[in-house]
């Protein structure tokens, strides 16, 4: 029986030590300080999923200062366990406990820019995982740091809120994490949704 535990500091600075700078590529990865500035101002929940006392997945989101939205910072299922189910186990277990009351925001690099074949299918593999397991589609896109995100969301436990109000939210929730800097390093866009 897997179990889920919210992480301190001190587990945050193992996973982002043993897990994070080998899962995700040097331009994905935040800088430890910045994580845990914005764990300290409470600003910043992370899990790990566990099978007895070893790690399986993990999570971080990153609060809106009000605690309505999130965005989801990292989610990763260890690789040796990877295509198990975990990651669909892991998110459905996670949708109860997330601080945020209306929803999780996720990032998800749009096939849409993939330069090859083999990159369109891993991004759009990845997207239908999220949708398979309730994501759902916006909107909104974000080019960020030069990579183009296509923009799902997680209802929380409020009821969901229209589109252009997720376009509102997520575009605060990126002006809250970018600050001075949001213009220059992230530009988020609607897509016409044809209605």
């Amino acid at each position: 029986m897997n179990v889920l535990k919210r992480i301190g500091l001190d587990e945050l600075r193992i996973i982002y030590k043993d897990h994070i700078r080998e899962d995700f590529p040097r331009g994905e990865r935040r800088p430890l300080f910045s994580m845990e500035k914005l764990q300290k101002a409470g600003r910043y929940d992370c899990y790990g999923y566990y099978q007895e006392d070893s790690l399986v997945a993990y999570a971080c989101y990153i609060l809106s200062q009000d605690g309505s939205y999130a965005l989801l910072d990292y989610f990763a299922v260890v690789p040796e366990l990877r295509g198990n189910g975990i990651g669909s186990e892991f998110l459905r277990s996670l949708r109860g406990n997330v601080s945020a009351k209306c929803g999780v925001f996720i990032e998800a690099e749009s096939p849409d820019s993939a330069k090859t074949e083999d990159e369109k299918e891993t991004r759009e593999r990845r997207i239908h995982f999220y949708l398979s397991n309730g994501a759902k589609k916006t909107n909104s896109k974000c080019l960020l740091f030069g990579v183009d995100y296509d923009i799902l969301f997680i209802s929380g436990k409020e009821a969901g809120s229209p589109t252009d109000q997720l376009t509102c939210a997520v575009e605060a929730l990126y002006r809250e994490i970018y600050g001075a800097a949001y213009g220059r390093m992230c530009k988020p866009y609607t897509v016409w949704d044809g209605r």
